[in-house]
């Protein structure tokens, strides 16, 4: 009996050695593709490493196109959000503009930024302004009472008509900022001051005490104004988005859209694989395949182009989508992964979309001529056949009836129409 057993099993030994042998020649012999991805594992580790050489190059594109010789000057750039909150230094007033806010942030956060620098600055904008009324006064004795508007006309009319109107909206707009402590911190260094006219009050040395009041007034109200303008950048620098993502302004916009577009492709295509090891596939997952896997690369290939046409349909309006706002940088992150993660979804609803559009084309019949309507009328009206000379009559009258122009008009035009059945 151990004799038997022991042949049956080297037999059954040798039986599976030479099945096993059978497969691996049938191996060898089957497509490059299919020896390499013969199970999930494989393909699996095939797409992480491609995700991290896509991962890669995206890194190398974005941190070389920023290698400039600037060093450290490159790091103290303003951010999009910082660039987008800028100080007029004329009027004082810290304006928002939006379209570059709305590159990081929403609307509702562009109002409470605003809200938030306004609480902040504007009670100490309004005691500029009521700083420059007052310089303005001064300014307006001795330019105008004094030197007759003689010395910095231009200036000395802007003071009077800030006098004029005691108002701190004009002082806003019309009080040479930028211009008037320089001018007159020129005339000091260069002890060149103006000589009194004869409109000039009390004396020579009453007038110099003017001028000098009011340059230690214009040359507060100067330090000021430089205080607040430094104090409001400095704050402007504190504040940044609050997940920033600036990184996606270094490449170009289609250069972002395609690498993301394949980040979704690939991650799509990894959870699938994922799914499968663990055996908990979904309703509409494919069974693996090396066929099915090698699907991935023509994916690779045109999910681009369907990503910029899908975007295209919605810039132009042609199709509508929640993500609306593609001058956001989230937002245009979120929808070039999204159309790389469902890149096959989005060509099924474009098909879809062309087909209604092509739907939506009416075609309309050829209206029938209206001389095809036309009957040839008998020429002749027909006799009694009774007798011979009765029945040749008719048959003369026929023969004259079908070869009459207006008989074989109305045949050709017949035959023409397009619902001719002849």
């Amino acid at each position: 009996m151990d004799e038997k057993q022991s042949q049956a099993a080297a037999s059954d030994s040798s039986a599976e050695l030479l099945n096993r042998l059978t497969r691996e020649y049938l191996a060898s012999k089957s497509p490059w593709y299919k020896r390499s991805f013969t199970s999930p594992i494989a393909a699996l580790f095939c797409s992480l490493s491609l995700l991290i050489f896509v991962a890669t190059i995206y890194l190398i594109a974005s941190y070389s196109n920023q290698a400039e010789p600037c060093q450290q000057a490159c790091e103290n750039l303003p951010s999009t959000f910082q660039q987008g909150i800028v100080l007029n230094k004329q009027t004082l007033n810290i304006e928002l503009l939006e379209y570059e806010l709305n590159k990081v942030i929403t609307p509702e956060e562009i109002d409470n930024t605003r809200q938030v620098l306004a609480q902040k600055f504007s009670a100490l904008k309004n005691s500029l302004l009521q700083g420059r009324v007052a310089v303005a006064k001064v300014s307006d004795e001795v330019l105008s009472n004094r030197l007759g508007k003689h010395f910095l006309p231009d200036i000395a009319g802007a003071m009077s008509l800030i006098v004029a109107s005691h108002n701190l909206d004009t002082a806003q707009q019309l009080y040479p900022a930028e211009s008037f402590f320089p001018a007159l911190d020129d005339v000091v260094v260069k002890k060149s001051l103006p000589l009194l006219t004869e409109k000039a009050l009390l004396s020579e040395q009453s007038g110099t005490e003017a001028f000098q009041e009011m340059f230690a007034m214009a040359k507060l109200q100067h330090s000021r104004e430089q205080y607040y303008i430094a104090q409001v950048e400095r704050y402007v620098q504190s504040m940044n988005a609050y997940m920033s993502f600036e990184w996606l302004n270094r490449l170009p916009a289609i250069v972002q859209l395609i690498f993301w577009t394949w980040f979704g492709v690939l991650i799509n295509n990894i959870v699938w694989l994922i799914r499968l090891t663990k055996h908990r596939q979904e309703e509409d997952d494919l069974a693996f395949s090396s066929e099915v896997y090698l699907m991935l690369f023509p994916r690779l290939a045109i999910a681009p182009f369907i990503s910029v046409i899908f975007l295209a349909m919605i810039s132009s309006g042609i199709a509508s989508f929640d993500i609306s706002n593609l001058n956001n940088l989230p937002a245009f992150l979120v929808a070039a992964f999204f159309l790389g993660f469902m890149s096959e979804s989005i060509t099924l609803r474009i098909r879809q979309f062309f087909n209604k559009l092509l739907d939506s084309i009416e075609t309309h019949k050829q209206s029938k001529l209206s001389l095809a309507n036309i009957e040839p009328t008998p020429s002749f009206q027909p006799l009694v056949n009774t007798s011979l000379s009765n029945l040749e009559a008719n048959m003369r009258g026929l023969v004259n009836n079908e070869v009459s122009v207006v008989n074989i008009r109305n045949q050709i035009i017949k035959k023409a129409r397009l619902d001719s059945t002849e």
